[in-house]
């Protein structure tokens, strides 16, 4: 079907699609629904990496992914409501990329795999080229997003922070997701950092990750970080939060993540 018209909507759990057409009046010429396909709602866990069905709702992956790091937990109570959650899938919350999606800030600090498939085959996008624009993502016509794969062994420290008007059930005005793995001497040997509602796509920090790296986490190298973001971070701006509130909003969840560090 896709194949034949590649710009035919797909539809898997309708949480998006469905504001669209509700409450903005959008109507759809070709609309195609996914969620019964079998490959789409797979579970996998392996010595190597967890697999992730792109059909398989969020109430289905924190049931099944039992064992999950407990920021992946917490991210996923933040997701919306029980309704939501039962409803809306982890592929449709990152195919329709939104800057402010609340999946693409951990799944980039996780270094998540977007496995696509379509009429010239199957190819695998790391998560940080899946995002091209706003609301514009790496898949071609006619192709769909199938698995989204998170790498093991999971970062030895790994946050999740939403900042929203309500704690629960709102949209996020910034979402971040800092990883590190710190050696035996104390310094941080690999670091991830991604944040959602800054940029027109959910971006990782390629700088300020090299900032963190090699350093001890000191006041002096988050100040260094947060100076990284003041010059590299355009927020967007509108009704949830101006852009100066989101940059420092940001600037001050660096600082929350070496401080829950130092303590933990």
């Amino acid at each position: 079907t896709l194949a034949a018209e590649p710009e035919a909507t797909l539809v898997a759990g309708a949480s998006d699609l469905g504001v669209d057409a509700n409450i903005k009046g959008k109507r759809f010429s070709h609309l195609v629904s996914v969620e019964a396909i079998d490959e789409l709602r797979e579970y996998a866990e392996t010595p190597d990496a967890v697999r992730i069905g792109a059909a398989l709702s969020l109430t289905e992956i924190g049931r099944r992914w039992s064992n999950a790091p407990p920021a992946v937990a917490e991210w996923l109570t933040l997701f919306a409501s029980p309704p939501i959650r039962n409803r809306a899938t982890l592929g449709g919350n990152l195919a329709t990329a939104s800057p402010i999606g609340d999946g693409a800030p951990l799944l980039l600090a996780l270094d998540a795999v977007a496995h696509v498939a379509g009429p010239g085959g199957r190819r695998r996008v790391p998560l940080a080229s899946f995002f091209v624009g706003y609301r514009k993502t790496a898949l071609q016509p006619g192709e769909l997003l199938t698995t989204i794969e998170i790498p093991k062994p999971f970062p030895s420290a790994l946050r999740f922070y939403k900042v929203s008007k309500r704690r629960l059930d709102d949209i996020s005005t910034v979402a971040a997701a800092l990883a590190v793995d710190v050696d035996t001497s104390g310094r941080v040997a690999r670091a991830r950092v991604a944040l959602g509602g800054v940029a027109a796509t959910p971006v990782r920090l390629a700088a300020a990750e090299a900032a963190f790296e090699g350093q001890v986490l000191t006041p002096r190298v988050v100040a260094r970080v947060c100076g990284i973001f003041d010059e590299t971070l355009r927020p967007i701006d509108d009704v949830r939060g101006s852009k100066a509130y989101r940059l420092a909003v940001s600037k001050r969840l660096v600082e929350k993540f070496a401080w829950e560090l130092a303590g933990r």
